[in-house]
């Protein structure tokens, strides 16, 4: 594996993450690292299986609400099977859904691996899917690749360290330090106080993110701004009255955090009805999606600022359809899959699942899981989401699990009704994206 001077010790990880899942539904974070695996190495017959879990219903259903149009394009683009080494296999892709519950991501993992015997899983969209997942496909030695959850939380948050990384699962996704950078790049175009208000749950998202070692306050990004961190509350909480309270009492004139999309609408409303207004708002994971936004009243998403892991002025294209990022926005939108909804983020990277599953079946004998694994960590691939890498470390493969990808800066901006457009605003990252917006204040 590459070595990374930087990293945490695992005591110092497991104090600042090891709450999330617990909270979140009693999963266990700590998988078995390449040890103690389960299953066979390999199976028989010409179908390649690819499973492929996802929270299609409940709380984060957002994050996959373009699934059966991504679903589509994979089983279109499959149906001609695939070759490797002269032999052709059809290629079958089971879809679960889980609810948004880390048991029945656990259990749907199950089913997936020892009744159908999938040969790759692909898994998305935040912990309480990823890690019950991608824990299980650990140690039944079954190759997985996931997405849309920062690196961080994935890789300490299920035991990964500097001396003990996994064999079977990896991950592509950005991370804490290209967040902070693009959220702090947009505070400093404001004339604030640089006191900085933090929503930080207890769960593994917030805890990452909270973590003294590797989390925001640790990034270069962040130097030069005072952090107010009023505690972890519980999802779900109902009354921020007295978070509100002291972020007033504090002067806070930055707020940034990474709440689920019902608590920050109860704290975003609160806060108005409160008095609350800080000068600019950078929020990660509530307000990723065009639905969250417009589901806030009197127009409060107008101006709050996210960083952007995909938009469709990316300039990549699909390795499956050929389409351009604009392309694939423009054709889920026009599909009746879509059923009337507008493109969201999850577009790229669920998609790019996909492309990175055809290049390794393809690249290696897709019957063995100990080959399709290792060519996992092989792979450094153009996608429509960017370049994606396992090898090389540095900061595009921070360790050895890790595909690391950057981010843009973007600000919703309130169109004709309740519609919401999502301006590139900050491109320090990427600057091959072009800007279309240019930030405001709240």
């Amino acid at each position: 594996m590459h070595s990374h001077a930087n990293q945490p010790s695992r005591r110092a990880v497991l104090r600042g993450i090891g709450l999330g899942a617990a909270a979140a539904g009693a999963v266990p974070l700590l998988s078995a690292c390449g040890t103690g695996l389960k299953g066979s190495a390999s199976s028989s017959g010409n179908t390649v299986k690819i499973g492929y879990i996802s929270p299609r219903t409940g709380a984060y259903a957002a994050f996959a609400e373009s699934d059966a149009y991504i679903l589509k394009q994979a089983r279109d683009f499959f149906a001609k099977g695939i070759t490797h080494d002269g032999k052709k296999y059809e290629v079958k892709i089971l879809d679960r859904d889980t609810g948004s519950d880390p048991q029945q991501a656990s259990t749907v993992a199950e089913e997936l691996i020892s009744q159908e015997q999938v040969d790759l899983v692909l898994v998305t969209c935040t912990p309480e899917t990823v890690h019950p997942v991608a824990d299980k496909c650990e140690s039944e030695g079954v190759p997985c690749i996931s997405t849309i959850e920062p690196w961080q939380s994935y890789f300490y948050g299920r035991g990964g360290s500097d001396k003990k990384t996994f064999t079977y699962t990896y991950h592509f996704f950005d991370g804490v330090e290209s967040l902070s950078s693009v959220e702090s790049d947009t505070w400093r175009l404001f004339d604030t106080n640089r006191k900085v208000g933090v929503l930080w749950p207890n769960d593994s998202d917030g805890n990452a993110f909270r973590d003294r070692s590797t989390g925001y306050r640790a990034q270069p990004a962040t130097k030069g701004f005072t952090f107010f961190d009023p505690g972890a509350y519980e999802d779900g909480t109902k009354d921020f009255s007295s978070i509100i309270a002291k972020f007033k009492k504090e002067g806070v004139d930055i707020l940034a955090g990474v709440p689920t999309p019902p608590d920050f609408a109860t704290f975003w409303t609160q806060a108005a009805q409160q008095g609350f207004k800080p000068k600019v708002a950078t929020i990660a994971k509530a307000i990723l999606f065009e639905s969250s936004v417009a589901s806030l009243p009197n127009g409060l998403g107008d101006g709050l600022v996210t960083a952007s892991w995909w938009v469709p002025q990316y300039p990549f294209t699909s390795t499956l359809t050929g389409q351009s990022a604009a392309q694939l926005a423009a054709g889920y939108e026009k599909s009746p899959l879509s059923k009337g909804r507008s493109w969201n983020q999850g577009l790229g990277p669920n998609h790019a699942l996909f492309e990175v599953a055809n290049h390794v079946l393809r690249h290696a004998n897709p019957k063995d899981r100990e080959a399709v694994a290792a060519q996992i960590g092989r792979t450094s691939l153009d996608t429509v989401l960017g370049h994606i890498t396992w090898t090389g470390g540095g900061k595009a493969n921070p360790v050895k699990n890790v595909a690391a990808i950057p981010m843009v800066g973007t600000q919703w901006t309130r169109g004709s009704g309740n519609t919401y457009d999502l301006k590139v605003v900050g491109n320090a990252l990427l600057p091959e994206v072009k800007l279309d917006g240019k930030a405001r204040a709240l």
